[in-house]
């Protein structure tokens, strides 16, 4: 196979500019339907006019156009340069017809060809036998006059020739595609029903999404194609880059430093940061894995997170800012029966109201399942997708209008009272029960979504319903055997509301708990999260001194359930942890307010050949010291330095020959006003210094992971115009952080350029 030298190996520029301008008319196919965006399309990346045929385009190229355009096209099948037109009445006449083209001109003696034949109302009828009689006439044509044949490669030959005859007339091309140009290279499995990759580029065309406006989201995503399909369009990937074939790379005349200018100039251009949130769900845990899958092989599983959800079943509205929502459902395979398909579109409908008013919606099924939905939109798109026709239909999504019934007393004071008044054994919470529910319902979706990205400790329930305003999180011991071990801890209730009402629900809540959690009492630590200030969230509030080992990834952490408000491991990170691991392979790594260190444990176990943690607290980088020893890193290579930050990187950049770092992450505290400090620290007010001079120790192709959990925190404006910055905060919050968006913000910040 002719692997890719001239896709991923070639990136700078070349010395030989491009020379072949001699203009060639080509037919470019697409799928029916698609004709007028590959007309606009070809406009936009060419700059040249074409006429419109039934399912294709015809066209004057050069070859450095054809070249880009088979690069760049994310709606073309191929590229047909014709070689010769000619009428025939008979096989034979056929054969001479072929015999008249001068094949030294396009492949080697010693080369290989393919031939694809497609034949309507002629005579010759079967397309296998036309497809060998064309590879006849090659190979003597080459024997007459050379002694020698070529051979014959299906896969990657050095031409595939065309051929399409229709009414005995014969248009013989070359496909410069060499394959279908839908195929990107990145999928390694498909669903039950995939779409093709160009069609899922057109839906989202035609739709008119806007990436750097609106948000993308894709409810029943399957392989995930839709997402990675938006991903390239917003990040200006070049559809081909990652092919390793194309029909012209073994075409005699294929001009070799052209194609490397124009993979050169794609590398260049592609532009990550500039992809906005992007997020699919799927009920099928098989399809999030194969979706994971692809979009790790398209090189993005930095930008689009999938999850194995209901999209039915949960409640909770989308997250971000209103965007677009893009979808395949089914119309055939999947669901058979239309009573049930009916039914389906449906419900799909009403969770759409419910979880997505506001948003555009991007449906692409059959014309008539889609008023089912109850959502008024148009038809912007008809093209048929494995044999079925279909319309893409574009619209608004209405709010729902159905309103959620209060789940206490409008007087809860009033009814607190009266809850404690009853006799003690009857006592009983208002609302008890349906908080009960709400969690029993979030445990079934959360528990399903943590089995399918390894998540062993999560977030079960975050203040869902207004009177139960807790924070609940669940750990699992590295031995399963000692059960799962419980955090709950209530958010402060206003002043107005009667004190021994809070102790009831409180106490109720903790009940509901142990039974739906099979927790046993030792293990649920219940806490009150009230306004911290300074460093009060990391003062000791028990002493237990108990620790226990629970399991992140392939990483062994300490977590103490009773002695501090957190209990060592702040979960909202978990993803971060899992990148800096993932991108940690001989980095150097600086984690500055280090806390327990558990990022650090992650960029360790990723093979940092060094890294540096720096706390001002003794106690936490103890613990770090623990987290490091439990996983077996005693190496001396693996700094804990007990500094005020601030002063540590000063101190750091004032010795002038200070190593750079490949991978900083910073996640200061909002406040701190520390006596062991010279100056206290606002991280508002400070962020942006702390930034520049983290900037200043950063490598040039380095990260710096800048987070921080202040709800109103805003980022200075100097740091995007001077750096490359990419808000990586939704990407950042998993499925069980999903009604917490503001918990914390987190920026990935590169150099310019």
């Amino acid at each position: 196979m002719r692997r890719a030298q001239s896709v991923s190996t070639l990136s700078a520029k070349p010395a030989v500019k491009i020379i072949s301008q001699r203009k060639i008319k080509c037919f470019i196919a697409c799928a029916p339907g698609l004709e007028k965006l590959l007309a606009a399309e070809l406009k936009r990346l060419c700059e040249v006019d074409s006429k419109v045929r039934r399912a294709g385009i015809d066209c004057v190229l050069t070859q450095p156009q054809i070249y880009r355009f088979c690069l760049w096209s994310r709606l073309a099948n191929r590229v047909l340069y014709p070689l010769a037109g000619f009428a025939i009445d008979s096989e034979k006449t056929y054969y001479t017809a072929l015999k008249d083209i001068d094949w030294s001109r396009h492949v080697n003696a010693n080369g290989s060809i393919a031939v694809d034949f497609f034949s309507a109302n002629s005579c010759i009828t079967h397309s296998r036998y036309g497809a060998q009689l064309t590879k006849d006439a090659v190979v003597d044509w080459f024997r007459e006059k050379y002694n020698e044949r070529p051979g014959v490669d299906r896969d990657t030959p050095d031409i595939r020739i065309n051929v399409y005859l229709f009414k005995n007339r014969a248009r013989v091309s070359l496909d410069m595609s060499g394959q279908s140009l839908h195929r990107r290279n990145y999928r390694t499995a498909g669903g039950s029903a995939p779409l093709k990759e160009n069609l899922a580029a057109a839906i989202l065309l035609a739709s008119r999404w806007v990436p750097h406006k609106e948000t993308l989201v894709d409810p029943m995503c399957g392989s995930a194609t839709l997402l990675i399909e938006g991903a390239m369009i917003a990040g200006n990937i070049a559809p081909g880059l990652q092919r390793d074939y194309f029909g012209f790379l073994g075409w005699r005349k294929h001009d070799h430093a052209t194609w490397a200018e124009l993979i050169a100039e794609a590398q260049a251009q592609k532009k990550l940061a500039d992809i906005p949130a992007i997020s699919g769900f799927d009920i099928d845990v098989r399809a999030v894995e194969v979706a994971k899958n692809n979009i790790a092989a398209a090189g993005l599983s930095d930008v689009i997170e999938v999850e194995a959800q209901d999209f039915f079943a949960d409640t909770t509205p989308l997250a971000g800012a209103p965007g677009m929502v893009v979808t395949n459902p089914p119309y055939g395979e999947r669901l058979e029966e239309k009573a049930q398909l009916g039914q389906f579109y449906g419900r799909l409908g009403r969770a759409l109201k419910q979880r997505a008013g506001g948003w555009r919606l991007a449906l692409f099924t059959v014309p008539s399942l889609q008023h089912r939905t109850g959502i008024d939109a148009k038809p912007v798109l008809t093209c048929s997708n494995g044999g079925i026709d279909c319309q893409l239909f574009s619209g608004r999504i209405p709010a729902s209008r159905k309103r959620v019934p209060a789940m206490t007393s409008a007087d809860p004071v009033k009814a607190g009272r009266s809850a404690v008044a009853t006799k003690a054994g009857q006592q009983t919470a208002p609302g008890i029960s349906q908080f009960a529910d709400r969690l029993r319902k979030n445990l079934r979706q959360i528990k399903g979504w943590a089995k399918s990205v390894g998540a062993t400790n999560y977030r079960v329930y975050d203040a869902d319903l207004p009177d139960y305003a807790f924070a609940l999180d669940v750990y699992h011991d590295v031995n399963p055997a000692k059960g799962p071990y419980v955090c709950l801890q209530e958010y402060r209730p206003p002043a107005q509301i009667d004190k021994d009402l809070a102790e009831l629900r409180l106490a109720s809540a903790a009940q509901v708990v142990i039974e739906q959690l099979s927790c046993v009492e030792d293990n649920l630590a219940v806490k009150r999260r009230d306004r911290q200030r300074g460093d009060q969230q990391y003062q000791r509030i028990h002493r237990s001194d108990v620790f226990h080992q629970v399991a992140e990834g392939d990483c062994k952490l300490l977590i103490n359930l009773h002695d501090y408000l957190d209990c060592g491991l702040f979960l909202d990170h978990r993803k971060v942890r899992h990148w800096i691991g993932s991108h940690a392979d001989g980095a150097r790594f600086l984690n500055l307010y280090c806390y327990t260190a558990a990022a650090t444990v992650h960029a360790i176990g990723g093979g940092v050949r060094e890294s540096v943690s720096v706390d001002l607290s003794q106690r936490y980088l103890a613990w770090a010291q623990e987290n490091m020893a439990a996983n077996g890193f005693e190496s001396d290579r693996h700094r804990l330095v007990r500094a005020d930050c601030s002063s540590w990187i000063d101190q750091y950049i004032a010795r002038g020959d200070s190593q750079p770092f490949d991978m900083i992450f910073l996640d200061p505290p909002t406040f701190s006003n520390s006596s062991a400090t010279a100056n206290d620290w606002d991280v508002q007010r400070d962020h942006a210094s702390m930034i520049e001079r983290c900037m200043t120790i950063l490598s040039p192709a380095g990260t710096l992971i800048f987070s921080n959990n202040f709800r109103r925190f805003k980022l200075s404006e100097q740091i995007p115009a001077k750096y490359t910055v990419q808000d990586k905060t939704r990407w950042s919050l998993q499925r069980d952080f999903s009604r917490s968006s503001r918990i914390h913000q987190c920026w990935f910040i590169r150099h310019a350029g």
